[in-house]
């Protein structure tokens, strides 16, 4: 991350965003890498459609975390419609949340 941009990761973590989400399967890593480019424009997609990243907050650890192999198994889209709304998650994209 660039000096310039702010990050916190105790809020991607309160609103179950995976660490895996971000720096990848490092639990598959011999060696710590970048998984993704971490660019403003990837950051973004996510801040756009939270949908496909968001998880329940037990489970954000969770390296392969996959909703279909919970206690009551549901498909991605279904379990982020709950979780969006519980998690008062909404898909920001102001520029002030990272350039402070």
């Amino acid at each position: 991350m660039p000096d310039f941009a702010y990050f916190n990761h105790s809020i991607h973590v309160k609103k179950g965003i995976g660490c895996e989400s971000c720096h990848g399967r490092v639990d598959q890593m011999p060696l710590m890498w970048r998984e993704h480019s971490l660019n403003m424009e990837w950051c973004l997609a996510c801040h756009r459609d939270p949908a496909k990243f968001i998880r329940p907050r037990e489970e954000v650890f969770t390296m392969g975390f996959d909703p279909e192999r919970m206690k009551t198994p549901m498909s991605q889209a279904e379990m982020a419609s709950k979780l969006l709304e519980a998690y008062h998650v909404q898909g920001s994209t102001n520029c002030s949340a990272c350039h402070r």
